[in-house]
This record gives C-alpha cells, sequence and structure tokens, in this order.
C-alpha cells in the first residue's frame, strides 16, 4: 500500500509517500516534495479583494495545480497512492464547517464534491460574513479562503475522490 500524507502549514505545503506503516520515519526514509504554497502565502500573494474574486481564485488554485504538476513529475510514486491523508489547520476546518460543528473524531473523509462546497461557501462569502460559519474558528476567518485554494488545487490536481483530513498531526 502506498500513501500520500500532505501536511498543509502556513508557507509551505508537504507532500510524503509512505507504505502506511505508523513506525516513526525521518525524511531520510521517504520521499518528499516541498510546494511553496500554503494557507497564508498562497492568498497573500493572490486573493485582495473582499469577498474574493473569481479570479483571484482561479489564480491561487492555478498556482497550487502548477505545483502539483512539479510534485506529479519529481515525486515518485504519488500518482500511485492508495490513500491521502492530509493535515493541518485549513483541512480540520474545511471538514469541521461541512458538519457545522469541530469533529471528535480522529479522522474524518471529506469527499471532493463536500471539499468544492465548503471552497464555494467561503470563498463567496466576505470576511465579515465569513466569520458567522459553524467550526470556523474566529483566528482563521483571513486566512481560511487561501489554505481552501491549497487543499482544492490538490485535490484537482491528483484527481482525488475524497481526502482524510487528520484532526491531530499526521505521526
Amino acid at each position: 500500500m502506498t500513501r500520500l500524507d500532505v501536511v498543509v502549514g502556513d508557507t509551505m505545503t508537504t507532500l510524503t509517500i509512505t507504505d502506511g506503516t505508523a513506525t516513526a520515519r525521518s525524511a531520510e526514509s521517504w520521499d518528499n516534495f516541498v510546494i511553496p504554497c500554503g494557507v497564508v502565502d498562497l492568498g497573500q500573494r493572490h486573493i485582495v479583494s473582499n469577498p474574493p474574486l473569481p479570479e483571484e481564485l482561479t489564480n491561487a488554485i492555478g498556482e497550487m495545480m502548477d505545483h502539483v504538476d512539479d510534485a506529479k513529475r519529481e515525486l515518485p510514486g504519488v500518482l500511485d497512492a492508495t490513500e491521502v491523508f492530509i493535515a493541518g489547520a485549513v483541512p480540520r476546518v474545511m471538514a469541521a464547517v461541512e458538519v457545522g460543528r469541530a469533529i471528535d473524531a480522529d479522522a474524518f473523509v471529506l469527499d471532493r464534491d463536500a471539499a468544492e462546497d465548503v471552497f464555494r461557501t467561503l470563498a463567496t462569502e466576505s470576511t465579515a460574513d465569513r466569520r458567522h460559519n459553524p467550526g470556523l474558528p474566529a483566528d482563521l476567518v483571513d486566512t481560511v479562503v487561501g489554505g481552501c485554494c491549497v487543499v482544492i488545487g490538490l485535490i484537482r490536481g491528483l484527481q482525488l475522490d475524497a481526502v482524510t483530513v487528520m484532526m491531530k498531526q499526521l505521526s
């Protein structure tokens, strides 16, 4: 079994191919690829309007998808992954907004349609309206749209049907 672990950070997104075991691993153990797009910086580069303009969202997602294309060329096995696990504050928030509350489980399967629906909901609202979404913490209201663009760019770029959102850090 090949597994893709994705960690979405503020300034980068890291893709790691693993064998899916729960053993501790070092950076040398697995194939890694770092995408220079994160929750904060992708939004800062592309999203300036409130609410975001369609072309701003298209450009942000497009940049992420371009980097995913790079990963497909550079990271052996990324297209062979049978499972995709994603961690980070925004993926967790996307799952929480989907169900309208914080999630108590260790993991949540977020299918593509649900991810796209959450993205459309959050991206078309002004900051003032966005803050009223159940499951969206106040400290992420300003950056969540950029993070959604990271997640949607990944899902579209890898043509994924779903991702498993880890409610805690990947081990």
